[in-house]
């Protein structure tokens, strides 16, 4: 588990909390929890939880609760260990120096022809030179080839890495279970038992800041830390595994257990659109 070492008040009200390293993207005040190595994310405090109900075709349930309620976090993801193992050879760690030469990290995993990676935009913001480490131990460079600042999403070049890439759906029924694969700071990804609740939309701020936008994602039941965003939602659909969305921010609602992730969707869309050979323009640090 990750520890934090001091917590550093930003600004003042906020409505979610954003599960990794990154800039003020998705609230309106920012706590920077930072770990013996250097920031690992922003934390914010409670307020109202700007999320609507989606009128997606996998979700019958009733409104929602203020703050919402996914339920009990599931204890076991449901996953067969040699899925499980497959799902891990194929996420990384992302870190490198970002604003401020403070180094950030987070998750992603791998897509396409497998020397793509898929990860949190907030994440990127500053890091011009970010280092991708594989589960083999590999550490090689990379270079943002997409950036989709509404969905919270980027996607890293690697040349040379050469993995299995996970495929994509978003077809996920309420109730499946599933891994969040991010890593931890001993170099290896922690499988983190989660539970989509269903679809909903929640309103915030684009990566970079600007006009509150309206984001898709998936409402979760699943204990989250700092350090969580850009990890790959997995679970068995059609009997094989299958990345279902990326994660990227978390409520507090009393003792926890609210995450939201990225849908899968949105991945596929900013894969599409994107010649994903030349560098990305990113945001400045602000």
């Amino acid at each position: 588990m990750r520890r934090l070492a001091r917590w550093r008040a930003a600004t003042a009200a906020a409505a979610v909390v954003l599960a990794g390293a990154g800039v003020a993207v998705a609230v309106d005040a920012i706590w920077d929890g930072l770990t013996e190595s250097g920031p690992d994310g922003f934390v914010s405090t409670p307020a109202q939880s700007g999320l609507v109900s989606d009128p997606g075709p996998t979700s019958t349930r009733p409104p929602l609760d203020d703050p919402p309620d996914p339920g009990p976090v599931p204890d076991d993801h449901g996953i067969s260990e040699p899925d499980l193992a497959t799902a891990v050879a194929s996420s990384v760690r992302v870190a490198a120096p970002a604003c401020r030469g403070i180094v950030r990290e987070g998750s992603g995993f791998v897509v396409g022809d497998g020397d793509l990676v898929v990860t949190i935009a907030h994440l990127m913001v500053g890091m011009e030179e970010p280092e991708v480490e594989l589960a083999d131990g590999r550490k090689l460079a990379a270079v943002t080839v997409a950036f989709d600042p509404a969905n919270d999403l980027a996607v890293l070049r690697v040349p040379g890495a050469g993995l299995r890439p996970l495929p994509l759906s978003e077809a996920a029924p309420d109730g499946t279970l599933g891994a969040l694969l991010a890593w931890e700071q001993e170099g290896v990804p922690d499988p983190t038992p989660f539970r989509i609740d269903r679809p909903v939309t929640v309103r915030t701020e684009p990566v970079g800041g600007g006009d509150r936008i309206e984001r898709p994602s998936w409402l979760l039941a699943a204990d989250t830390e700092v350090g969580d965003s850009g990890a790959a939602l997995v679970a068995e659909l059609d009997g094989r595994i299958t990345a279902v969305g990326v994660a990227w921010g978390a409520s507090r609602r009393g003792g926890g257990g609210v995450a939201y992730a990225t849908r899968s969707g949105a991945v596929e869309r900013l894969l599409d659109s994107s010649d994903l050979v030349q560098p990305a323009v990113l945001p400045d640090c602000g």
